[in-house]
């Protein structure tokens, strides 16, 4: 629940300004009540999207489609036991840090860019003509 984490934050920066805009306690009370129920019906809405994207990914014929997401898990959970497990048993630990803090910034953004830009073109692919409707 990533983003729900962030909503106290959220609502400690807008309290000061609800303030000004609301200087009734209660106002202000009742648009941060609804605002809060706003955003968790967001990330609900977000969770369940997310969910009919991994199941129409699970169900497709394309073998890409299919094993994108576990191929990306398989790899970064090989990575975080390398690192963190078999690279400190073998005494290469140092090694290992230095050479991934060898790899440019640009590389790393790449990476998350690449497959945040796939989710949401799945999700698009998924979601969007479902929300639209039929065609016709």
């Amino acid at each position: 629940m990533g983003f729900l984490a962030l909503l106290p934050a959220l609502l400690g920066a807008l309290g000061p300004i609800l303030q000004k805009v609301l200087p009734d306690e209660g106002q202000r009370l009742q648009v941060q009540l609804e605002l809060q129920k706003a955003l968790i019906e967001q990330q609900d809405d977000l969770g369940r999207a997310m969910a009919e994207v991994m199941k129409a990914d699970a169900g497709s014929e394309s073998p890409l489609a299919r094993n994108a997401r576990p191929i990306t898990v398989l790899w970064a959970l090989a990575m975080i036991t390398w690192v963190g497990v078999v690279a400190p048993m073998l005494g290469l630990q140092v090694e290992v840090v230095a050479a991934l803090k060898g790899v440019p910034a640009e590389l790393w953004s790449l990476l998350t860019v690449g497959i945040g830009a796939y989710m949401l073109a799945r999700l698009v692919d998924k979601i969007v003509p479902q929300v639209l409707g039929p065609k016709g």
